[in-house]
């Protein structure tokens, strides 16, 4: 009797190991592929992690295991050629929505997205399965009309008004044109994700496309438009990490939020003395928070471009607030000198962990706010025509 409990007991044990749920991923890539490496990849704030590795062999590969929930992943194959050493040139690179089903992945080893950016025309892999996926491919497909709209915008601004400046030739009413076009179309592609996120905040894509609020260089929405994610983010995941995670950064998000106060913070001018950004903030102008680096050779780039926007308005009540995160005074002073930036110059040396980056969640170099006359954050993004056009509407 003993022992036929026991029996029951392995054979009970068996059966719960085989039911749990877990992925299976079943890939199948053409052309010529055996023997090259897959990596399957974790995708994370941070970075990413290596979670397995296998070879294709007669076209196919195999990754099994269980996740604790849906999260995001990317599958790289390494197409380095023999002889070489293994570089993510080489690598495709495709994401995904990995969850605990059986899931299938094709697609061409010639023709998959590449890890960096190549003018090779590429196809997205077949993915099915996962039903995390087909959400947010849903939601994709909801602004894929503006957002392929707006890639050839974003194409022709580069060609009419970006690419000339670099030379000192700036065709102001062309690209304030194509600036406008193109700011309609991230206003219609902000309400989709906006309503999309507040309908699926319960899922792990609305979760994370929440997130992406906070993850951008800039924050694109409102103080008020964050308390409600953040009630809605309590009710959803509720005593949760992501719960937690979430009110961290929403609470760092609000300090660079459209509509909120501009922070004040302690930096140096160009004698070396310590100063308060307020004492270079005037009331009653409107007031461009320029953040760049010596190093930075876009910050360089849109530098003529703000002498010809500064010499214009200056008098009408327009000023431009350099801040400068260059650890080596005499790097910044001999950058200003070469680039004539006849403007207020200050400087954080504290690079990436200085208080600019950290108060303003400064991502990178160039970051340029516009304050409102009253020391509001106005605008974001403030670079070439699209700054043309709003100062156009300001003040022509």
């Amino acid at each position: 009797m003993r022992t036929f409990i026991v029996i029951l007991v392995c054979l009970f044990v068996g059966v719960s190991c085989q039911n749990k749920p877990q992925y299976t991923i079943d890939g199948k890539i053409s052309g010529n592929a055996d023997g090259m490496k897959v990596l399957l990849n974790k995708l994370g704030d941070t970075g990413s992690t290596l979670v397995d590795s296998t070879f294709i062999k007669d076209g196919k590969f195999v990754f099994e295991g269980v996740v604790d929930e849906p999260a995001y992943y990317s599958i790289m194959i390494d197409r380095t050629p023999q002889g070489e050493v293994s570089s993510e040139k080489y690598m495709t690179n495709s994401q995904f929505y990995l969850e605990n089903s059986p899931i299938s992945f094709s697609g061409n080893i010639d023709s998959l997205p590449s890890y960096f950016w190549s003018k090779k025309p590429r196809k997205q892999a077949q993915i099915t399965g996962s039903g995390t996926e087909d959400l947010y491919q849903k939601y994709l497909a909801i602004g894929e009309k503006q957002g392929s709209e707006l890639s050839r915008l974003n194409d022709e601004y580069l060609q009419k008004y970006h690419i000339p400046s670099m030379d000192g030739i700036f065709n102001k009413k062309e690209g304030i044109e194509i600036s406008r076009k193109m700011e309609v179309l991230r206003k219609q592609l902000a309400e989709i994700k906006w309503n999309f996120v507040k309908e699926n905040i319960q899922t792990v894509v609305g979760y994370d496309l929440a997130k992406q609020y906070f993850q951008d260089m800039y924050v694109r929405i409102t103080p008020e438009q964050i308390d409600e994610l953040e009630v809605l983010v309590d009710q959803a995941w509720p005593n949760t990490t992501k719960a937690s995670e979430f009110k961290a950064m929403a609470e760092k998000g609000k300090r660079v939020a459209v509509g909120t106060k501009y922070s004040d913070i302690e930096l140096v001018n160009p004698d070396g003395k310590k100063v308060k950004l307020s004492e270079y903030v005037p009331e009653g102008k409107y007031v461009m928070l320029e953040f760049w680096a010596s190093w930075c050779g876009p910050c360089r780039g849109e530098i003529p471009h703000l002498r010809e926007v500064y010499k214009e308005y200056k008098d009408k009540g327009f000023e431009i607030v350099s801040i400068s995160i260059d650890r080596k005074d005499q790097d910044w002073k001999k950058a200003m000198k070469e680039e004539n930036m006849v403007w207020t110059q200050l400087n954080d040396p504290g690079e990436f962990e200085g208080p600019v980056t950290q108060v303003y969640n400064i991502m990178g170099v160039p970051t340029c706010i516009l304050l409102d006359k009253e020391g509001h954050i106005f605008k974001t993004d403030m670079r070439g025509a699209q700054l043309d056009a709003v100062l156009e509407e300001i003040y022509d």
